[in-house]
């Protein structure tokens, strides 16, 4: 199979593209930033539609895209929302549009759980959208234009990914390492999932057959106050080393759930909040 991966060089992309290659399948890749001796890459802006179509359109033929790039960052969606429609919404519509019409096999554009309010758990898929923020409302018009275009078109919602590159996590490990306090919101809500897990799931989509929308989650939820707690102990330090805050005292806002009714994919097994971050956690200790 030959896919297209839009955003290749970043987490969720990277480790797609590693597991496809692996298994035999012809990789290609776009993202701003590139290895010029990659011939399967191409170099692409997001904020430039027009450019980025140009660029895309000049590749062989595809069986497949995932659409996993974009500004992700809350604070600047709604710092720059011009800026971040286009990256978002207006440049991944165009491209899904594109690949649709070239007669491209499935096109799936990963979305968010953020596309709703918080208000309930477990969220089935089919639930209206109530988004609260600019990414969750970028998020949640592109994946209705996107799926109008036809039965090619797939969707996929996750929740939180997390790696060994995931800034917080990083940034949290290296303070309890030098016994530093750290800083947790105890009012927002987190169901956490693996790049592994998640690529699963891409891989699932692409191969197999699904619904219009899929949806993975960890199985629960936990507060990030919790998760530092629980790293903390896992690196062999007192958790009184992380200390509560809410997210209106950094003038953000709080989120009292996270997670998603995951869509049944048999061959992906479901994982708590903490089994996630233990095992991320692990890797990076």
């Amino acid at each position: 199979m030959r896919v297209l991966i839009i955003g290749s060089t970043g987490v969720i992309g990277s480790q797609l593209s590693t597991t496809l290659q692996k298994e035999g399948n012809e990789v290609f890749g776009a993202s701003r930033h590139i290895d010029p001796n990659n011939r399967n890459f191409r170099a692409i802006d997001l904020a430039n539609t027009a450019g980025a179509i140009e660029t895309l359109s000049n590749l062989p033929k595809m069986d497949a895209v995932v659409i996993s790039s974009g500004m992700t960052g809350l604070r600047e969606c709604e710092k720059n929302p011009n800026l971040s429609r286009i990256v978002n919404v207006t440049s991944q519509i165009e491209i899904a549009k594109w690949f649709v019409v070239s007669g491209c096999q499935k096109v799936v554009f990963l979305s968010s759980n953020r596309v709703f309010d918080g208000q309930t758990d477990r969220v089935k898929s089919d639930a209206e959208y109530s988004p609260t923020t600019e990414y969750g409302r970028q998020k949640a018009q592109a994946e209705e234009q996107i799926l109008s275009l036809g039965d090619a078109t797939r969707v996929i919602r996750f929740t939180k990914i997390i790696s060994v590159s995931s800034k917080l996590l990083v940034d949290w490990i290296a303070k309890i390492k030098v016994d530093q306090p750290i800083f947790a919101f105890t009012d927002v809500s987190i169901s956490p999932i693996t790049k592994v897990h998640a690529c699963a799931v891409i891989k699932n989509v692409l191969l197999g057959e699904s619904e219009p929308i899929v949806q993975a989650s960890s199985i629960d939820e936990i507060s990030y106050f919790e998760m530092a707690c629980m790293i903390a102990e896992q690196l062999g330090v007192d958790k009184s080393i992380v200390h509560k805050q809410t997210a209106s005292d950094v003038g953000e806002r709080s989120l009292l759930h996270s997670s998603l009714e995951s869509s049944v994919l048999t061959s992906i097994k479901p994982m708590s909040s903490l089994s996630a971050v233990r095992q991320v956690v692990k890797e990076m200790a």
